[in-house]
């Protein structure tokens, strides 16, 4: 036991990049959450894509001083289509979720949304040629459970508009994917640059039928939601450095948790009994998936002694 118990805590190269990694997709699951949180308070009269086209102005002004630092360097790449393909991929996942959110319950957008580890941890493996374990799709599979939990979406209805949202985490994932491939040769100053000018530009060509002058306070609002994307495609930029899609997954769960305190703060949300029970099962399937990613050596241990 004792053994068990320290093998765990000894942390190597490999563990000490997993563990980045995750800290780096809950840091992820923070800023989005309270993102999301932040674009609820706008004016339902603003319009879906100039909300997009101020958030993506309002990130690359923030990030601009970063830029000027990495200098020239940061627009050199070597791949500009699998960036064009990211950019197509986030522009379609982003439109598809705001038209489930528009058409569906929110309880039951919000459940079909986090069918997201799902997509990313099958698209892992068909295209990067990932290895994922029974264990492993058993936590993955608890993790949406406790989603489930909290939402208790059973009574709701068929719309088109969960095909949408499907549509929307095919594209994501593949995203995901996409940042998982291109972190391994290029800066992370140069994913930022191309995802967010070539956003800003396509949503901002859109946003010209439509454009009317925000509100001082949705204003704000933007800019704060502005920094907070742009921090979100940091860690999440991080987090594919350091370890693999199928791994990093299931942390977007923890998007729903991180909702508790943000909606109790800023919403005066009180949670109930189901979300906490959900929140529950996903903290700790998350932690059995961090746990079972660290003592890959434990695990082959028993295994060997179980075929015996």
């Amino acid at each position: 036991m004792i053994g068990s118990v320290s093998s765990f805590f000894r942390i190597d190269s490999s563990r000490a990049s997993k563990l980045i990694g995750g800290a780096a997709m809950l840091l992820w699951a923070l800023s989005f959450s309270t993102l999301l949180s932040l674009v609820k308070t706008l004016s339902p009269d603003l319009n879906s894509i100039l909300i997009v086209f101020l958030r993506y102005l309002f990130g690359i002004i923030c990030f601009a001083p970063f830029l000027i630092k990495a200098g020239p360097t940061a627009f050199y790449t070597s791949r500009p289509l699998l960036h064009l393909i990211r950019v197509c991929c986030l522009a379609i996942a982003t439109l598809c979720t705001y038209y489930a959110y528009r058409h569906l319950p929110l309880v039951l957008a919000t459940s079909v949304g986090m069918t997201g580890p799902l997509f990313t941890t099958m698209l892992a493996m068909l295209l990067l040629g990932e290895s994922v374990s029974l264990s492993k799709w058993g936590l993955i599979f608890l993790g949406y459970l406790g989603v489930l939990v909290m939402v208790r979406p059973f009574d709701m209805s068929f719309d088109a508009g969960i095909g949408v949202a499907l549509l929307a985490n095919l594209f994501s994932g593949l995203g995901i994917i996409s940042v998982k491939v291109l972190s391994r040769t290029e800066s992370t100053p140069t994913l930022l640059l191309y995802v967010n000018t070539f956003t800003t530009l396509i949503a901002g060509v859109l946003a010209i039928s439509v454009w009317e002058i925000p509100s001082l306070h949705d204003f704000i609002i933007l800019m704060i939601v502005g920094v907070l994307g742009l921090l979100s495609q940091y860690s999440l930029i991080i987090a594919m450095k350091h370890a693999n899609p199928s791994y990093l997954a299931p942390f977007e769960y923890m998007r729903m948790c991180f909702a508790i305190p943000v909606g109790y703060l800023f919403f005066a949300e009180v949670p109930t009994f189901w979300v906490l029970v959900g929140s529950t099962i996903i903290i700790a399937a998350t932690y059995g998936l961090t746990r079972l990613e660290l003592t890959p050596r434990l695990s082959q241990k028993k295994d060997q002694t179980s075929s015996r």
